[in-house]
């Protein structure tokens, strides 16, 4: 076989039949194209979610949470957690080394002067600044005496004090949360979008007990954060944890908790689990795509063939064989299939360079998923050719130059 002459052939044929190589390359280029971007979004996606997690979930780090929170869901208010449940907890333990409760308001009025935004509202204590490794740009943090008083004050995300501030200066001014009039007294430092979805820079801070006690009215917490000494022995602690709160709050053998301890084990198995629905799913609809594509090119070359038959029973006249006319078919159907497998690869890099730059993941084209996207075109188009090939070959070459 002259493999020049069959690359020239079937250059020939498919620029000849422009309107049928654009029909069989279509499918090719969006599965291509689907396959990149979902692979890219699934490997960025799990990558941002791990790198927020671990900047606020650091491999030392417990959560405690009030059941409904981050465990089953709950209606009504979840006051199964307190803060004296937390200090016994960091009194019997020693590796507890720090921790800091949490209550919040979502959706809370915020207004300075005539601007009013919406805002969520976190109450932490003054041990919030080591131990969720966050501190201000501007002023300063949270006192203790600032926790135990109740103070009226309060820290400012970037965003927030651009909405609601513009360019003057946020430290020192009074706004109003609700009802309640309180003092900035510092800009926290730039966070991004949390593991939850929060845009943790569009967000103001306050003393705990001030939420507690002046906005929100209650007794209890939502969540605890705990740092321990030694991060390898975070799942023992989590078990004694479990004994501790499930003594304090009288449950029975057989009783289920009414709260959750969250380790870093578990939160990378949550994140992982939660990921495999970009990571098989998108690409397996993707492959359906491919195969879609494939069914479209072999019925589009079986209508090829049919077309073609006095130039496969010339061919065959002249001395072609079964194989060669095999041959011919389904390196036609590969070529189209490589060719708009890097056009699909070219439109899934443009649009994930779009998509991370806007949506602020990370995602890349790797050099698995270059290979990954021709070996599944290759294979697309060897199946879509088969069929067609075979009926080429078949022919007789009498009957076809009748």
């Amino acid at each position: 076989m002259n493999h020049k002459l069959l690359a020239k052939s079937i250059w020939h044929t498919l620029v000849r039949s422009k309107l049928r190589s654009v029909l069989m390359s279509l499918g090719i280029v969006l599965g291509v194209a689907a396959l990149v971007v979902a692979r890219a979004m699934g490997d960025g996606a799990e990558q941002k979610m791990l790198d927020s997690i671990s900047r606020m979930f650091s491999a030392s780090s417990l959560m405690i949470s009030a059941r409904g929170m981050m465990g089953p869901s709950h209606t009504g208010p979840i006051a199964t957690l307190e803060v004296v449940d937390i200090e016994a907890i960091a009194a019997e333990l020693d590796e507890v080394i720090a921790w800091d409760p949490i209550q919040i308001i979502n959706a809370q009025d915020v207004r300075y002067q005539g601007e009013v935004r919406q805002m969520t509202v976190y109450g932490y204590s003054h041990q919030a600044e080591r131990v969720w490794n966050r501190s201000v740009t501007a002023g300063e943090f949270f006192s203790e005496n600032d926790v135990r008083d109740a103070a009226r004050v309060a820290l400012i995300g970037t965003k927030a004090a651009a909405a609601l501030f513009g360019d003057e200066d946020p430290v020192g001014q009074q706004i109003h949360a609700g009802t309640v009039p309180l003092q900035v007294i510092g800009v926290l430092e730039p966070y991004g979008i949390d593991p939850h979805g929060e845009d943790r820079d569009y967000e103001i801070q306050v003393p705990i007990t001030t939420l507690m006690r002046r906005m929100k009215r209650v007794d209890y917490i939502l969540a605890a954060k705990l740092v321990v000494d030694d991060p390898d022995q975070t799942e023992e602690i989590a078990d004694r944890i479990t004994d501790i709160l499930r003594e304090r709050h009288a449950l029975v053998d057989g009783e289920r908790n009414d709260f959750a301890v969250t380790t870093p084990a578990l939160v990378r198995r949550m994140v992982q689990q939660a990921n495999r629905v970009l990571q098989v799913f998108l690409p397996a609809a993707a492959g359906v795509a491919l195969l879609v594509a494939a069914m479209v090119i072999a019925n589009v070359m079986l209508m090829s063939v049919r077309q073609r038959i006095a130039e496969i029973g010339l061919r065959k006249a002249v001395g072609a064989s079964d194989r060669q006319i095999s041959w011919q078919f389904i390196a036609e159907a590969v070529v189209v299939t490589l060719i708009s497998a890097l056009a699909g690869l070219g439109i899934g890099l443009a649009a994930i360079t779009v998509a991370s730059r806007r949506f602020q993941i990370p995602m890349s084209l790797t050099a698995e998923t270059v290979i990954l996207a021709l070996l599944a075109a290759s294979f697309v188009g060897i199946l879509a050719g088969v069929l067609p090939a075979r009926r080429a070959a078949r022919l007789d070459p009498v009957a076809a130059l009748k």
